[in-house]
């Protein structure tokens, strides 16, 4: 067994995406798909495989039995793949058992075309390796392949990504969903050309490659092509390449040309990042690495407005989201469900605004919105909009995801600042996951007693002593004054609603305020003795040496 691969345990990794799309092959998935591989190994049957995590093993010489043997054995050592050959006839050459054998032991499958030899297929496969080492781009979520499968799930259609000459470069998962001829298109590695005929007699290249048009192009049965729909990718009036949803059987959702506009334009600019593939020194910065520069103050605003094509003085709007995972979770399983989360409001956006920008920070998604001067967005506008991706985001990952329309910064130097007044925003809007959306302007009152609490915890010698002498009343007799006295003071005084929220006779409660007040030696009919012991009480619930609220 040869195990001099490139990579190794440690190695970062690459995705067997992209290592497919470089073989121009298709893969047969049978689990672990988001494995990245570090590393390449050649194994013959009868070998012994041991520890090869996250190994892709090239099956050489193996079929029928002596493949199934080496399936099972790559898996039990730990391995992300196998390939395999595929006799003439592509997909089909993958035999069942051999497919059972790979989702039984929990192992991807891949299958070389006959007509590659496995010399060449380790040397590309390398080559992969060691591009995506040498640029950092191994495994990351925001590279075509990523952008296929968030539209595709957006869309419940079977997507592909193509170049200008119709060289397929990405494409999603299609289970059994996809059509013959896109099983055709992403084992040939492009577009059959009877098919790319017909497209180019009904005009279907000529209007995708003129404006953001989304264009129906009916089924074609004899062809084994199913209803789809395309859009261009084009940047400054060139044609770069096209988006295609596929049509399956469950239909295309409501808002598929939406989500295919925001795509066109994401891919736009990961195709000009395509071009420069294997000359680090030409490649521009990715457009994420901007984006959180820009969130977070890192990178000049001046050149990130040259780079994107809007003024340097630019306003721009900050929503800011937040999926409120639980503490408990796995960490790095949160990580992959924020990065996804990420590349749905990345498409949202670059639908709802063409220079928009997507970026993670303190555990949060930030969109950041340029404003056109013309025809600003009004805060209900903006609402909305955040709304409905809310929504979107909630049904997807079944979490209380909730987002704060933070404000617009003045100019992009300003966007830092109008960041952190939606991080803030998040935190206080956390005490009510009911709700999804809310504006900054709308949470101004909360964050200013949040504000004022943070402070009053930062200076234990601003209390009021008989308040103190309150809590410790409380803590000796196992009372609860000072509840009851802070939902009095918070319901200006309804003995009514106070008594049955806290489940005792209106009399107990007007004894207990009388008795609270007697204590602490307050005058309730002072405005600044009410405030006062709105603001100590409302500090005091907390664990001492908290922050009020969390993450504060």
């Amino acid at each position: 067994m040869n195990t001099a691969g490139f990579g190794g345990a440690d190695a970062p990794g690459t995705s067997l995406r992209r290592l497919a799309d470089a073989l121009g092959t298709e893969m047969m998935w049978a689990g672990a798909r988001d494995r990245p591989i570090g590393e390449v190994v050649i194994a013959e049957p009868g070998d012994v495989l041991t520890d090869l995590p996250g190994a892709l093993v090239l099956a050489v010489g193996a079929r029928g039995a002596d493949a199934i043997t080496v399936v099972r054995s790559a898996a039990e050592a730990g391995a992300a793949a196998v390939a395999v050959r595929a006799a003439p006839g592509g997909e089909g050459a993958l035999t069942q058992p051999l497919k059972d054998a790979a989702g039984t032991a929990g192992i991807a499958l891949m299958g070389i075309a006959a007509s590659v030899r496995w010399d060449r297929a380790e040397a590309d496969i390398r080559g992969v390796l060691e591009r995506g080492a040498a640029d950092g781009t191994s495994g990351h979520r925001g590279d075509l392949f990523s952008l296929a499968q968030t539209v595709a799930t957006l869309t419940r259609g079977v997507v592909s990504i193509e170049d200008a000459a119709h060289r397929v470069l990405a494409y999603s998962d299609s289970g059994d969903e996809a059509d013959e001829l896109r099983r055709r298109s992403i084992l040939g590695r492009t577009c059959p050309e009877p098919y790319l005929a017909h497209l180019r007699q009904w005009g279907v290249y000529r209007r995708a490659r003129t404006g953001e048009e989304v264009v129906d192009v009916e089924e074609l049965p004899e062809m084994g092509a199913r209803r789809r729909r395309v859009i261009g990718i084009n940047a400054a009036g060139r044609p770069l390449g096209t988006v295609w949803v596929q049509e399956g059987t469950r239909g295309l959702a409501g808002r598929t040309e939406e989500v295919m506009r925001g795509a066109a334009r994401l891919a736009a600019s990961q195709l000009v990042d395509h071009w420069f593939q294997g000359d680090p020194g030409a490649r521009l910065p990715s457009r994420a690495g901007l984006a959180h520069g820009l969130l977070t103050g890192g990178f000049n605003s001046g050149a990130l407005a040259v780079h994107l094509g809007i003024a340097p003085n630019a306003s721009a709007t900050v929503v800011a989201f937040d999926l409120r995972e639980p503490e408990s979770g796995d960490a790095a399983s949160q990580d992959a469900r924020r990065a996804e989360a990420a590349e749905i409001i990345s498409v949202h956006a670059a639908s709802y605004r063409r220079s928009a920008m997507v970026a993670q920070a303190c555990g949060q998604v930030y969109a950041m919105l340029p404003e056109r001067a013309a025809a600003p967005s009004s805060e209900g506008l903006l609402t909305r909009w955040a709304e409905d991706l809310v929504s979107a985001l909630r049904h997807h990952f079944r979490t209380p995801v909730q987002a704060v329309v933070a404000g617009t910064a003045p100019r992009l130097d300003d966007i830092p600042a109008v960041k952190l007044r939606g991080h803030h925003g998040l935190q206080v809007l956390a005490r009510t996951p009911e709700r999804q959306v809310a504006t900054h302007t709308a949470l101004t009152a909360s964050l200013m007693v949040r504000d004022v609490l943070g402070l009053l915890d930062r200076h234990s010698e601003i209390r009021h002593p008989g308040l103190d002498e309150l809590a410790r009343h409380d803590d000796a007799h196992g009372t609860e004054m000072c509840r009851s006295l802070l939902l009095y003071l918070d319901a200006f005084g309804d003995v009514g609603r106070v008594a049955k929220d806290l489940n005792v006779h209106p009399n107990t409660l007007r004894y207990r305020v009388r008795k609270a007040v007697a204590l602490a030696g307050l005058d309730l009919d002072d405005p600044e003795h009410r405030i006062a012991a709105m603001l100590q009480l409302r500090l005091s619930r907390e664990e001492p040496g908290t922050s009020p609220f969390p993450g504060g």
